[in-house]
């Protein structure tokens, strides 16, 4: 691959890391404001 290919790969998977840290600050911050952080609360007594 060349120097210019690599480079414009990796601003790409940059990008897309960035993305998915912003999606998931504002789900936690959605989910805090509506009060719904218990994970715990998503597992089902039964599956255990």
């Amino acid at each position: 691959m060349t120097d210019k290919k690599q480079k414009a790969k990796s601003l790409w998977i940059a990008f897309g890391a960035l993305f998915l840290i912003i999606l998931l600050i504002i789900w936690l911050t959605v989910a805090d404001m509506t009060g719904d952080t218990d994970v715990a609360a998503f597992i089902s007594p039964l599956s255990l």
